[in-house]
Formats: C-alpha cells, sequence, structure tokens
C-alpha cells in the first residue's frame, strides 16, 4: 500500500470514529487552537482606521456576551479552555461609555474580560459622551486602571468630556493615538490646551479625526513618525523643525503659525505629504516654501485659492529633486501654464488626479500630440497609469480635447484605424494608461463619443465615471 493511501485510510478511519453531531474543528488539539486565536484579534481590525476613530461599534462590542470574542468560548469545553487561556484574544477593548449610569451586568462583563487579558497590551477605542467626573463611572474608573498597557488609543469624546482624561498618564507603552473632539456647535470656539499625552515616551503616530478642531493638544512631537491633523492643534512654541522626523504628514492649515514663515524644514524620510485649506492659499504656500523633501512619492494639495500656489509646488520639487509618483491636486480653475510648470518636474508620474470647478480646453490642448510641433518634444507623461479626472467639472469643449489627446497619444498618426490603439511613438505616447475616471456627466451630454470609449475599453482601458453616474458602458 502506497504512502498516500495509507494516509487517506487513516483520514477515513478517524473521521468515521467522529459523532455525528460534532465538526472536525472541535477536535483539533489545545495547542493548534490557541495558535489560531493568537492572530484572530487581527482579523477583526477594520480596514480603515478613521472608522474606527468614529465609533467603537465599528469593531467588536465587548460588552455583547453573544459577539466575538465571547463566543468562541460557547463553542466547547475545549475552545472555552483555549480561549481563556489567550490573552490576546482579549486585548481589544471597544466600549461606549454613554452619558447615563452603566448597569452592574455591563461592569461585571468589563471586569471578567480586563482580568482575562491579563497583562498583554490593549488596544483600545473609547466613545465617550459621560460628562460628570470620571470617579463617578464604573466603566471608566475600572477602565483608567489598566493606562500602563494601553498600545494604541482611538479616543472619540465631546469638547466637555476632555477634563475627564486631564489627570490622566503617563501613557508608558501607548504608539499610536487617533483623536476626535466633538464640538456641539458647528463653528468649535478655540480651546484649552490639554496636557493629556504629554508623557507618552514611545509614541510615534497621531491622526486627528476632524481638521476644524482647535484643541491644543501638548504632545511629544519630536519622536513622531505619522502625523495628520489641524495646525492649529501644534503649540505655537513647538515650531516646526519637528517635521523633520516624519515619514508621512498631512496637514489641515486652519491658521497660521507664527514663526513658520522663517524656517526651514529638510524631512529627509518624508514619502507622503498631504496638505489642504478651505479658506485660501496663503498658509499652505508659507508652509510649502519651507519644506525640502527628498524623498517624496505622493503629494497631495487642496485648496480654495490659487495664488502663488503654483510657484510654491514647483519650488517644492525644484528644491527636493524628489521622484514624485502620485499627485493629486484639489485646486479651483487650474489652467494649462499652472499644470505644464508642475508637470515638467513631475516626469515620473503614475497616478495623476485633478479636481477643479473648472476645466478649461486648454488645459489638455497643450497634451494633444501633433507631429508638427511634438516631433522633438517627448512626452512628459510617458508612464502615466491612473488618470483621475472624476471630479473635475468640465466646459463641453474641454470633454473634446481630452478624448483628442487620449486618442492622439494612443495612435500611430499615420494610421488612424482601430486596430493600431495604444500604439503611438514609443516617446510620444502615454501606452502605459491603464484607467481613466471621467464626470458622470462626460458620457451623457456627448453619446456620439461613446464608440471611442468602448474601443478602448475593448483595449484594455478602465474608463471609470465619477460620483452619480448611473449610466455605464
Amino acid at each position: 500500500m502506497s504512502m498516500s493511501s495509507s494516509r487517506s485510510s487513516s483520514a477515513f478511519h478517524y473521521s468515521a470514529h467522529l459523532p455525528a453531531s460534532k465538526s472536525p474543528a472541535q477536535y483539533l488539539p489545545f495547542d493548534v487552537l490557541n495558535e489560531i486565536f493568537k492572530y484572530l484579534p487581527d482579523l477583526q481590525l477594520v480596514k480603515e482606521l478613521e472608522a474606527e476613530v468614529i465609533s467603537p461599534k465599528t469593531g467588536p462590542y465587548i460588552l455583547r456576551p453573544e459577539k466575538y470574542p465571547w463566543s468562541l468560548s460557547r463553542v466547547c469545553s475545549a475552545w472555552r479552555a483555549a480561549a481563556i487561556y489567550e490573552p490576546r484574544l482579549w486585548s481589544r477593548v471597544h466600549l461606549e461609555v454613554g452619558p447615563r449610569q452603566p448597569s452592574q451586568g455591563k461592569v461585571q462583563l468589563l471586569q471578567l474580560y480586563l482580568s482575562r487579558s491579563r497583562n498583554s497590551n490593549l488596544s483600545v477605542s473609547l466613545h465617550c459622551t459621560w460628562t460628570g467626573r470620571a470617579r463617578d463611572n464604573a466603566l471608566l474608573t475600572m477602565l483608567f486602571t489598566t493606562i500602563g498597557r494601553w498600545q494604541s488609543l482611538s479616543l472619540h469624546a465631546l469638547a466637555i468630556s476632555l477634563p475627564l482624561f486631564n489627570a490622566l498618564g503617563p501613557f508608558p507603552m501607548l504608539e499610536s493615538l487617533h483623536l476626535y473632539v466633538a464640538h456641539q456647535a458647528k463653528t468649535p470656539p478655540l480651546a484649552n490646551v490639554h496636557h493629556i499625552f504629554r508623557h507618552a515616551p514611545r509614541l510615534h503616530t497621531i491622526r486627528h479625526r476632524h481638521s476644524d478642531d482647535r484643541s491644543v493638544f501638548m504632545m511629544p512631537l519630536d519622536q513622531l513618525k505619522v502625523y495628520q491633523g489641524p495646525t492649529s492643534s501644534i503649540p505655537p512654541e513647538s515650531g516646526c523643525q519637528w517635521l523633520s522626523n516624519l515619514q508621512w504628514c498631512a496637514l489641515a492649515v486652519n491658521g497660521q503659525q507664527p514663526g513658520w514663515d522663517s524656517m526651514e524644514v529638510n524631512a529627509p524620510h518624508m514619502r507622503e505629504f498631504s496638505i489642504q485649506e478651505r479658506v485660501h492659499a496663503y498658509n499652505t504656500t508659507a508652509i510649502l516654501d519651507i519644506l525640502t523633501l527628498p524623498v517624496l512619492e505622493v503629494l497631495r494639495v487642496k485648496s480654495a485659492g490659487r495664488d502663488r500656489l503654483c510657484d510654491s509646488i514647483t519650488g517644492l520639487l525644484d528644491r527636493s529633486m524628489c521622484i514624485l509618483t502620485e499627485l493629486c491636486l484639489d485646486i479651483p480653475d487650474l489652467i494649462a501654464p499652472i499644470m505644464d510648470a508642475i508637470l515638467i518636474l513631475t516626469p515620473q508620474l503614475v497616478k495623476l488626479r485633478i479636481t477643479s470647478k473648472r476645466l478649461v480646453p486648454d488645459f489638455v490642448e497643450s497634451w494633444i500630440y501633433d507631429p508638427k510641433t511634438h516631433a522633438d518634444n517627448p512626452c512628459i507623461l510617458q508612464h502615466l497609469e491612473q488618470l483621475d479626472l472624476g471630479r473635475s467639472t468640465f466646459t463641453p469643449s474641454a470633454e473634446i480635447a481630452l478624448l483628442q489627446m487620449v486618442r492622439s497619444r494612443w495612435e500611430i498618426p499615420e494610421k488612424m484605424t482601430v486596430e493600431k490603439y495604444f500604439g503611438g511613438p514609443a516617446v510620444h505616447s502615454i501606452v502605459r494608461l491603464r484607467s481613466i475616471q471621467v464626470p458622470y456627466k462626460f458620457q451623457r451630454t456627448k453619446r456620439s463619443q461613446k464608440k471611442i470609449l468602448r474601443v478602448w475599453k475593448e483595449e484594455g482601458l478602465d474608463i471609470q465615471f465619477g460620483p452619480g453616474s448611473q449610466n455605464r458602458l
């Protein structure tokens, strides 16, 4: 008898003696179950970290006995023993503390949950609308005894609830912090300075959920690797040199930082930088003018105005001499001179996303291939793979100009046939383009162009339409 046949016969013999009412999973050895349970908390993580800040209900709500991970201990005695033995299974604390006193049953569940986590580090997601004293709430009192084990914290709290946390700390194990301070008024006033997270020696990631929050948080900025939040949350006396240590940064400019315009910051590790300003571009340009980002790969700029913005972006790219692969611009009324000046400095772009309130024809006319004028000028978008214009507003003539640009860059000018699409001259083409997104009105207003779009789709181009589209190809 062969080895494979003996294995199959033994497997059949083993399964034949199993009771019909039980699953083979219930007979897994204790050490195998324990190893599987170690990875279950990671499987329960939400993909979008920001959603976890909004409400802990996006993850397993730990005060529901019928939900995960409590349900694992109700399969059988073996599963119960393995679940209780593995502390990492009880290391994610998703908790909602409302304005009312918690029931005794919830307090007992939280006590049992935390006891099973033993000495493991905790990932805490807390949604707090309690406005009384912390010692008057049994859930908060019990949770605050574990502060020394908090490794990550997602805190969603009312502005009037923040004083509950002022007496906390230090946080010796805290590495990641997500904050969402909810204000009852539409325009939040200038809030007080908070010292909650001042003593966190391992903190390296800070994300603020809302860019309108003007609360100031004293934090160890010099040790950060990731920062996302408004500039108003940064203490003025901290300066801007801490930006030089960041690897990823997203700034919401909702106020001018004193002294920043006279500084120079070189961030040698920052690969992705995003900045947005809703009112005008004055503060945005002031920040861009002081930065040098030699390894920058992704740049996102959103502004309600474009005064001096082009000069600031080109100045940043020129100083940094970086190889930019992704560029996202949300600027009103983009015109050809602005885009040409920026794209000349970004020849390695793979993804280009543009959001503009009004795209005029000259925006893309300069990209249309003409053998007479472009014979000695290679295409500046040879590496482009994704072109996203789905949230822009086109003029009717700009729509036609965009189609002409794609057609001229994809086909051999001397052979205008369908079979020769994607076969233009190598140095003058965008043959790497794989995806293009246009506004949903694009195909509805130009039905005569549907044939061209279908041909491109058949040839491999992924054509997508922006929000609101009901009319697909």
